[in-house]
C-alpha cells in the first residue's frame, strides 16, 4: 500500500478515452470499479446523483474500489467516462475483478423518495410545533432505524435519506452502528455525525473527511466516536450494547442542545440484523427512542417485528422497503481492502487532500493498556473461576474491585504489552505528563 503523493508522479495511461453514455430518466448507471482502476467521469448534461448527493456538471470525478450507482431522477443525463490504472494499488489489487458497468431501469429510488417525503412531513410538523412552544415542551424530529440482511442496501438508503434531508435545509444526525465500516472515523468505531453538507462521493467510503484529518475544501463533519475495536458486534455483544447505550445518551443530549438538530432527527444505519438479533434491535430502539423502523427487503422480519413491538405500535411505525436489484454481495477481501483504504485516507488523505501525519513517542511507564475481550474467551475464562470467597475489604478496595469486575466483561489488562499483543488495544494515560 503506497502513500498518496509519493512515488506515483508518472502520468496515468488511459485505457478507455471519452466513452459517452446516456442514462434515461428514472434509470441507474451501475458501476463496479476495482481497486486497481480509477473511473474518471463527467456529467455533461442532465442531473445525476450518487446516494442522494447531486453531482456537479462538467466537473471530473474519480471513483475507485467501489460498487455504486448513478441515478438520473428527472431527465435523461449524459456522462463521459474513461478508465485508467490506479498506480497506488496495482500490486495489492491485481486479482480484483474487472470494471463492470451497465444501465438498469429497475430502480427503488421512487420508494426511497416517498420515504423521504414522509419523514420530511414529520420534520415540518415538528418545526411548526417547536416554533410555537417553549424549549421544555418541544419535541424531537423523526428518529429512523434502518435494518436488513447483509448486502441489502441499508447504507445506501441511509446516505440518500441524509442527503435529501440536507437538501431541505435540515441537519439530521447520521448514526453508524456497523463497526465494519469507517464512517467519518476508523473502522471498528460507532459514530454519530450531524450532516450539514453534502457527502464527498470521491472518498473511499463515500462519506468524506473530518476536522480531525485536516483543513477541507467544504464544510467539515465532526463525529461523535465510540470505540468498539472489533468489526463483528457478536465478538463482544455486551460491549456493543454498552457502546450503543453511551452513544444514544450523547446523541439525544445533542438533540436537546440544538433546535435544528432536534427538528431534523436522526438516521441510524446498522450491521446485518435478523430476528435472532432482536435484543440488539430492542436496545437500539430504546436507547435512541426510535419511532420509525425501515426494513429493507425482508417481509418476514417486518411481520415478526410488528408482533414483537405490538405494545408500542402507537408510537412506532414499521415501514417495508424493497431491496434494490443492484445490491451485490461483496467478498471479505473486498471489505478488508476498503478498510485499509479508509485507514490510509484518514491519516494520509487522498488525491485531493494530502495529509502529513506525524509520529508521537509515549513513555510506556505511564500507561495502562487494555485489550478487547472476545465473548467466547470471556466465557471460557469464567468457566474455570472458583466459587468466589467473601473476605474483608476496605471501601476503596471494594470500589476498585467492582470497577475491575465490570471492566473485565469488556477489556483485559495487558501486564506485559509488546508488539505481538497490542492489536485492537486501548491506551489509558495516568496523567498528561506521561505522554510525550
Amino acid at each position: 500500500m503506497s502513500i498518496p503523493g509519493f512515488g506515483n508522479s508518472d502520468k496515468l495511461n488511459d485505457e478507455i478515452l471519452d466513452i459517452s453514455i446516456t442514462v434515461p430518466e428514472g434509470n441507474e448507471w451501475r458501476v463496479e470499479v476495482p481497486f486497481n482502476k480509477i473511473l474518471k467521469f463527467k456529467v455533461i448534461s442532465g442531473i445525476l446523483e450518487i446516494n442522494g448527493t447531486e453531482l456537479a456538471n462538467n466537473t471530473e470525478i474519480h471513483l475507485t474500489g467501489t460498487k455504486t450507482f448513478l441515478y438520473s431522477p428527472i431527465c435523461d443525463s449524459t456522462v463521459e467516462y474513461s478508465l485508467v490504472d490506479n498506480k497506488d494499488e496495482l500490486a495489492s489489487s491485481s486479482s480484483d475483478d474487472g470494471f463492470i458497468e451497465y444501465l438498469s431501469d429497475e430502480s427503488t429510488m421512487n420508494s426511497i423518495l416517498n420515504l423521504h417525503m414522509y419523514l420530511e412531513s414529520k420534520r415540518q410538523y415538528i418545526k411548526d410545533f417547536n416554533f410555537s412552544n417553549p424549549p421544555d415542551k418541544q419535541q424531537q424530529g423523526p428518529k429512523t432505524l434502518i435494518i436488513g440482511s447483509k448486502s441489502s442496501g441499508k447504507t445506501s438508503i441511509s446516505k440518500t435519506l441524509a442527503s435529501y434531508a440536507n437538501k431541505m435545509n435540515n441537519t439530521p444526525i447520521l448514526v453508524n452502528l456497523s463497526p465494519r465500516d469507517g464512517v467519518f472515523a476508523l473502522p471498528g468505531s460507532l459514530t454519530a455525525t450531524p450532516i450539514s453538507d453534502f457527502f464527498d462521493v470521491e472518498s473511499f467510503n463515500g462519506y468524506g473527511l473530518t476536522t480531525t484529518s485536516g483543513t477541507l475544501s467544504h464544510n467539515p463533519k465532526q463525529p461523535i466516536v465510540k470505540n468498539f475495536g472489533m468489526v463483528d458486534f457478536n465478538d463482544n455483544l455486551e460491549l456493543y450494547k454498552l457502546m450503543i447505550s453511551k452513544l444514544g445518551i450523547t446523541v439525544l443530549s445533542r438533540l436537546d442542545e440544538d433546535v435544528n438538530l432536534k427538528n431534523s432527527g436522526i438516521i441510524v444505519d446498522t450491521p446485518a440484523l435478523s430476528l435472532k438479533n432482536f435484543d440488539v434491535i430492542e436496545s437500539i430502539v430504546s436507547n435512541f427512542l426510535i419511532d420509525n423502523i425501515v426494513i429493507v427487503g425482508n417481509e418476514k422480519l417486518a411481520i415478526e417485528l410488528n408482533k414483537k413491538f405490538s405494545h408500542r405500535l402507537d408510537s412506532l411505525n414499521i415501514i417495508k422497503v424493497s431491496k434494490s436489484s443492484g445490491c451485490v454481495d461483496v467478498e471479505e477481501r473486498f471489505i478488508r481492502l476498503q478498510q485499509e483504504q479508509c485507514i490510509k485516507e484518514y491519516f494520509n488523505g487522498n488525491f485531493k487532500t494530502r495529509l502529513s501525519p506525524f509520529k508521537t513517542d509515549i513513555d510506556l511507564s505511564g500507561l495502562k493498556i487494555y485489550k478487547n475481550v472476545l465473548t467466547k474467551e470471556l466465557i471460557s475464562q469464567m468457566a474455570f473461576l472458583p466459587a468466589g470467597d467473601d473476605f474483608e475489604r476496605d471501601e476503596n478496595s471494594k470500589e476498585e474491585n467492582e470497577e475491575e469486575k465490570e471492566l473485565a466483561k469488556y477489556y483485559e489488562f495487558l501486564e506485559n504489552a509488546n508488539s505481538s499483543n497490542l492489536d485492537n488495544s486501548i491506551i489509558a494515560c495516568h496523567g498528561l505528563y506521561s505522554c510525550q
